[in-house]
């Protein structure tokens, strides 16, 4: 038997960070690694100090010098990269780390973990960056890089943020609402992304992941809803062709990327159909993904309603 990886995660006391690096330090993970590295700006910070007394290392960086991020990096087989990408001069810095000829990096998850973006047909800032990320750590041969794709993140997605307003009992679908969307937990993400890195050897990483914890419609989503306590749904609909193009033409080189998710939805665009759920959990054995149903009796069918 070889040696076990060093891995590594950069963001890891963020909203799904943590549920990552929780995932990674579960016993039936944690003995496939030799350790579990959180890299973190302040490791005193109380979402750092709980993974450390978990069983996490910890090591710190500054985002204001490329060199500590480097040496942080020192002995790390496998970087997951949960850091936001809206700071494209620390993007910059992490790439320079992991293509470094001196690198130790063999695989490599960049801040990917939403929806697939290369199938879009418009330009946005935040996904361009992404892209942009993706071509500058793909040129060093040696070096794996996985493309994590897990749909919406469950617990972030039933809010008026998508026309689903459930405080108010309305819902407003852009076209029909009847096409499937994938769902995600941010614990089941968590879950995946440490089973993939537990039991995938390096040499035959995929390129690309796909997640769906539950695809279901919008329209089933406010029924689901309604069984579980949000009484009755008024369910409104806006053309989805007018609505993209007005998104895209009044919201300039910068369009919110909710008001995007909202048109990605209605295309089928957010639908991982096919997907890898049964390499990361074989027959639901490891885990039971979460679905919508169990998300609705959490939130009694009202998600988001005291915001």
């Amino acid at each position: 038997m070889g040696k076990l990886p060093v891995i590594a995660v950069a963001g890891g006391t963020g909203v799904l960070g943590k549920d990552i690096v929780r995932a990674l330090l579960e016993p039936r993970f944690r003995s496939k690694y030799q350790d579990v590295i959180l890299l973190t700006r302040n490791a005193s910070s109380p979402a750092a100090l709980d993974s450390i007394s978990k069983g996490a290392s910890a090591r710190e960086y500054s985002t204001d010098n490329e060199q500590t991020f480097t040496n942080a990096l020192a002995g790390v087989d496998i970087l997951v990269n949960v850091v936001s990408p809206v700071d494209k001069e620390f993007e910059k810095k992490i790439a320079a780390a992991v293509t470094s000829p001196s690198s130790n990096v063999k695989l490599y998850l960049p801040s990917e973990f939403g929806v697939d973006h290369y199938i879009h047909d418009f330009k946005h800032p935040v996904w361009g960056k992404k892209k942009e990320h993706f071509a500058a750590v793909s040129g060093r041969s040696d070096l794996k890089v996985c493309l994590v794709f897990p749909g919406l993140f469950t617990e972030q997605s039933i809010g008026p943020w998508f026309g689903l307003n459930t405080k108010e009992g309305k819902y407003e679908f852009i076209g029909s609402g009847d096409t499937p969307v994938s769902f995600t937990s941010t614990a089941d993400i968590g879950n995946a992304v440490a089973s993939a890195l537990a039991n995938i050897p390096i040499e035959g990483f995929p390129e690309r992941l796909y997640f769906s914890g539950d695809s279901v419609t919008l329209r089933q989503v406010a029924g689901i809803m309604k069984d579980a306590g949000a009484n009755e749904i008024e369910i409104s609909n806006l053309g989805l062709a007018e609505y993209k193009a007005k998104t895209i033409a009044e919201a300039g080189p910068d369009p919110q990327p909710a008001a995007c998710l909202r048109f990605l939805m209605a295309e089928g665009k957010i639908n991982n159909e096919k997907n890898d759920n049964e390499l990361v959990n074989p027959g639901e054995n490891l885990w039971k993904w979460r679905t919508m149903k169990d998300y609705a009796r959490e939130t009694r069918g009202r998600p988001w309603s005291n915001l």
